[in-house]
């Protein structure tokens, strides 16, 4: 193992900083994301914290229990899980929500969110901070016209793939390109995770970074030859607020939905909700989102890859409880029928 950074990497090779060379039968870039900088007046401030290392965390941990009122702004799952750990310690919470790091939750889904995290003392709203106010340290941020009291603004800054520089063609988000195999355009050079992107997606759509786990073992059995590769459909989840939101999309050839596609969504109860999207002039699913309570059975989410239909998912694919995802296929079903 060595401790020395890259500078470059190609066919067979890796360059190292001090201009020397390795060479090797493959090589996988795993070198993750960067974060994008942020600015606004009054960054430097003291009590503004900007969440961009492990160090960061820490430091809010520490301090929270002296904490009244904290505003997070930034990345929205990111942002979700901060408010979520603070909001338990008694800190009311302002989140505002200025890009989301994937496709944003539905908005029938975000409602289910945002009114149990009214109940836990968060109010989470679309927004950016222009400015942060206060004598020497945080007293308050500027934000759409409005002045909102804190003692402390953290930042959840949006994420960018970090590629090291390599003969390898890069994609629409500036990350390595690879197939389902984590191979890129170069030879015996393989790339996983947050500096990967797939072949094909649409730009913002492909990058890896939700799946750097998977995307790095199937590099890993690819380095030796013929292995494994990406599935069909791509996998998310987030947990906050004693909920837990998940979502599989089917990887499209250009990583976009159909645009002839049709919606159903339906909320069950105060903290469930799922939508379900499929194609216009089929009954086949493209997408299921659910959000549920962390403490209930599996989601359930069903294999999308194979072609699964609105009437396969109504009425059942041997799931252990899908009974929520079940009901809205059937909504979806009835109102298909009509067309």
């Amino acid at each position: 193992m060595l401790n020395e950074e890259a500078s470059a990497a190609g066919t067979g090779f890796v360059a190292l900083s001090g201009g020397a060379r390795l060479r090797f039968d493959s090589v996988i870039i795993a070198t993750g994301v960067r974060f994008e900088p942020v600015a606004f007046q009054g960054l430097r401030k003291a009590g503004v914290l900007v969440l961009d290392g492990a160090e960061k965390y820490r430091e809010v941990g520490r301090t929270c229990t002296s904490l009244n009122e904290a505003v997070i702004v930034g990345e929205g799952y990111r942002g979700l899980e901060v408010a979520d750990r603070l909001s338990s310690r008694g800190v009311k919470v302002r989140l505002l929500i200025s890009c989301w790091q994937h496709a944003p939750p539905s908005p029938l889904v975000l409602e289910v969110i945002e009114d149990v995290a009214r109940e836990s003392g968060t109010e989470i709203q679309r927004g950016e901070v222009s400015r942060v106010v206060g004598n020497g340290g945080v007293e308050a941020v500027v934000a759409g016209g409005s002045v909102i009291p804190c003692d402390v603004v953290l930042v959840a800054p949006p994420r960018a793939p970090n590629p090291i520089p390599a003969a390898a063609k890069l994609g629409h988000a500036g990350a390595v390109e690879v197939d389902r195999g984590m191979r890129t355009s170069v030879p015996s050079l393989l790339a996983a995770g947050g500096c990967a992107e797939l072949r094909g997606s649409a730009p913002g759509s492909g990058v890896l970074d939700s799946e750097p786990r998977l995307s790095g073992r199937i590099a890993g059995s690819n380095c030796t030859g013929p292995g494994h590769s990406l599935g069909t459909a791509r996998v998310e989840e987030t947990r906050a607020f004693g909920l837990r939101w998940s979502r599989i999309a089917g990887r499209a050839v250009d990583g976009t939905l159909p645009c002839q596609a049709e919606t159903v969504s339906r909320r069950w109860g105060s903290e469930c909700a799922c939508t379900i999207t499929h194609q216009l002039f089929s009954e086949r699913v493209l997408q299921v989102e659910s959000v549920q309570p962390s403490e209930s059975s599996a989601a359930g989410l069903p294999p999308l890859g194979a072609g699964v239909t609105l009437e396969a998912l109504a009425f059942g694919l041997g799931s252990s409880d899908i009974s929520q995802i079940s009901e809205t296929a059937r909504l979806g079903l009835r109102e298909w029928q009509k067309s």
